[in-house]
């Protein structure tokens, strides 16, 4: 029962209508007239473990900590100076992952067993890594035993829905001001494994989500402040990216993918020596894309 109820409200109102206030989402806006079309999005870097989640892990805080996108949040602090509207997720990454479809869930994870004909059985949820993840890493389960049916639903209403609301209401707000919107889908990496430095990843799903005007922009403002940037690899974009990005009605979606190691320390997770500089070259590139919107 609970599952063709969920269903049959998700895909009535797919997160179009007013979004609501919730506690398990950031909204940050500019005033109204330094608003501009642009928007971020920090869906993996809450930090507010809801204590039922704790209590039903196996895992250490830590483990679960590496699972976030630490601290992007706080590199964006500034961005509403700077015209920019920012939506965060509050919750951990490890109890609902918004950048997934809220199809992508693990029918075996859950007692009685999800019907799988509604799911969606991707890749990511075979991994392990679905929009309630049944593990942090390969080999490190999140939980012992099975999840209740209704906790599915329950991370859906309540975590996932109002995120994609809010991200849904203030796209729409601003395409309605200034008949285009841009949007940053913002995510951090640990260090990839190859021979040349990478700082930075940015991705359109190769071309199909924003302009090569914006996209190369983006990566000139990064390179000139000496970041290493490359396209599309690993990361082309994911759940976010795609949803967002419907260049056919102007609303453009970019992600970008920050190397954790150029702003944390990457045994402890706390910020390291270079974070302020990181969070200074973000405000600057964030406030000259802002001066130079017309032309992206």
């Amino acid at each position: 029962m609970w599952q063709a109820l969920i269903v049959k409200k998700i895909q009535k109102h797919p997160c179009t209508s007013t979004a609501r206030p919730s506690s398990a989402v950031g909204i940050h806006l500019p005033s109204c007239r330094n608003r501009t079309p642009f928007l971020l999005s920090s869906p993996h870097s809450g930090r507010n473990y809801p204590q039922d989640f704790l209590d039903m892990t196996v895992l250490p805080m830590a483990e679960l900590e590496r699972m976030e996108d630490r601290f992007t949040d706080q590199l964006l602090q500034h961005a509403p100076e700077n015209g920019w509207s920012l939506v965060q997720a509050l919750f951990p990454r490890s109890f609902c992952d918004v950048n997934r479809d809220w199809r992508e869930l693990d029918a075996t994870m859950f007692s009685p067993p999800l019907l799988e004909k509604d799911l969606i059985l991707s890749t990511k949820v075979s991994a392990g890594y679905g929009v309630i993840p049944r593990c942090t890493s390969p080999g490190k389960s999140i939980y012992r035993y099975c999840l209740p049916l209704e906790e599915a639903g329950r991370r859906l209403s309540q975590y996932w829905e109002p995120y994609h609301a809010a991200l849904e209401q203030t796209q729409k707000t601003l395409h309605e001001q200034f008949g285009a919107s841009i949007l940053l889908d913002i995510h951090s990496m640990p260090p990839l494994a190859q021979s040349r430095p990478c700082d930075i990843v940015l991705g359109n799903r190769h071309g199909k989500t924003c302009s090569s005007e914006l996209i190369n922009t983006v990566e000139q403002l990064f390179t000139e402040r000496g970041y290493h940037v490359q396209r599309n690899t690993p990361y082309s974009g994911g759940y976010i990216t795609g949803r967002y990005g419907r260049m056919d009605q102007n609303q453009q979606s970019l992600q970008v993918e920050i190397n954790r190691a150029c702003y944390l320390n990457m045994q402890t997770l706390q910020p390291n020596r270079h974070f302020p500089k990181l969070q200074q070259d973000i405000t600057d590139i964030l406030s000259k894309m802002t001066r130079s919107h017309p032309a992206l």
